[in-house]
């Protein structure tokens, strides 16, 4: 079977010119299709706080409510530089073509990550998963976090890598902790796996316990400075974000189910919001939590329930796309997704045949990127978007281990 008259042709493809040309064009069309569609983005939270600090110098989500820890400070800040300097509005076409760099950048990094671990064949594939990717080509016209925090956490990884296969130096250990604080900062969703990949780093013994504690302590004095700041700033310790409460309370809405499910009723949904809408995000939180333990009070297995409708929304579609039967939607997303999930389990099937080890691991991962937004909510795509690259290589490395075994010298 692996002797494929496809896989010789497929080989010719997966060297550095043919891919740097291929991510060159996906980068011009990018660059055409944002100009095409006048540079328009959707923004949300944290473009409301970068404006507050471009414009009054204080981080705030609504200046009336004062000083927020509403969203993680790495990409408001990123983007309050890019209104600071050019202004609010034509800050945006700015910043959608750095996001379009940055998704040039990502999978460069893809390969490198993959060479350090001497599988090259999967890096290339794991690189054109990436920019041919549906989802991936339009969402760096998103002001999300998603756009940054691929960015950092492949650095990450590469330095990771680096560790793993070629030891290290201070000036590696210094820009470890420097990405792990700053991937923190980002996206808090990411600070157990990476946890999880730094022990496993420990126990395999790529890094003596001595320079682990070392980079852990500079990992906590990088990552300080924002739970001071939200100490000083609300009297309390907010060692992430705010919304807790809130993001379980989302959960049981009813325009995120797409399973029969009635948590809430469309009228005390509006009642609530209605509430909310007259405090602070603090305030706010006491108000979420009061509404999560009266459902769960009249039905106690409403989280159970609400954790089975966020899987399939997760690792599917949201409920705005579920009902969407539109073309577009269905091939650009559902049927993609149904394909590399199949692929994945394909993929998860062979690692735990073939090496245990990488499959407990893999387990783990996807288990961390999972597992919060059971207890929260699964409502965008982007949730998804912060793992779905992980998916595509986890494919790419059964692919290219099955059909190009032979270039491996394990795995």
């Amino acid at each position: 079977m692996k002797n494929i008259s496809a896989i010789p042709l497929i080989k010719k493809i997966l060297n550095w010119k043919f891919f740097l040309v291929c991510n060159l064009m996906i980068f011009v069309l990018k660059i055409i299709f944002s100009v095409r569609s006048g540079f328009k983005a959707e923004h949300f939270e944290d473009w409301s706080i970068a404006e507050n600090i471009a414009a009054y110098g204080r981080y705030a989500m609504d200046m009336k409510f004062g000083s927020s820890a509403y969203k993680l400070p790495v990409y408001p800040l990123f983007l309050s530089v890019y209104m600071k300097i050019f202004g609010s509005g034509p800050a945006a076409e700015w910043i959608i073509i750095t996001q379009h760099l940055f998704y040039f950048i990502i999978p460069v990094l893809l390969i490198r990550i993959f060479q350090n671990f001497k599988f090259q064949e999967a890096g290339f594939l794991a690189a054109y998963f990436f920019i041919f990717s549906p989802a991936y080509f339009y969402y760096s016209n998103i002001m999300e976090a998603t756009n940054i925090f691929l960015l950092l956490f492949t650095g990450w990884l590469y330095v990771y890598s680096m560790i793993w296969m070629k030891g290290y130096s201070v000036r590696t250990l210094c820009l470890f902790s420097l990405l792990t604080a700053t991937v923190g900062l980002t996206q808090v969703v990411a600070v157990p796996i990476m946890a999880l990949l730094f022990v496993v780093l420990i126990l395999c013994r790529k890094i003596s316990f001595k320079n682990a504690l070392i980079v852990a302590l500079g990992s906590i004095l990088l990552y300080s400075p924002w739970v001071i700041r939200n100490y000083r700033a609300f009297d309390t310790v907010i060692v992430s974000k705010s919304p807790v409460w809130q993001n379980m309370y989302l959960g049981y809405l009813p325009d995120y189910q797409i399973l029969d499910y009635r948590f809430i009723s469309e009228k005390h949904k509006e009642e609530v919001f209605s509430r909310i809408s007259k405090y602070n995000e603090f305030e706010d939180e006491n108000i979420y939590r009061n509404e999560v333990e009266k459902i769960i009070q009249h039905d106690r297995w409403a989280p159970f329930k609400k954790a089975v409708n966020n899987t399939i929304s997760l690792w599917f579609v949201p409920k705005r796309y579920f009902d969407d039967h539109s073309l577009s939607v269905l091939v650009g997303r559902k049927c993609y997704v149904i394909i590399i999930n199949l692929a994945l389990l394909i993929s998860l099937v062979y690692f735990y045949r073939t090496n245990k080890k990488l499959f407990f691991i893999l387990i783990l991962v996807f288990s961390g990127f999972t597992f919060p937004y059971l207890i929260g909510h699964a409502a965008n795509i982007r949730f998804k978007l912060d793992f779905e690259w992980i998916q595509t290589a986890v494919i790419a490395l059964f692919v290219a281990s099955y059909f190009f075994k032979s270039s491996y010298n394990e795995l």
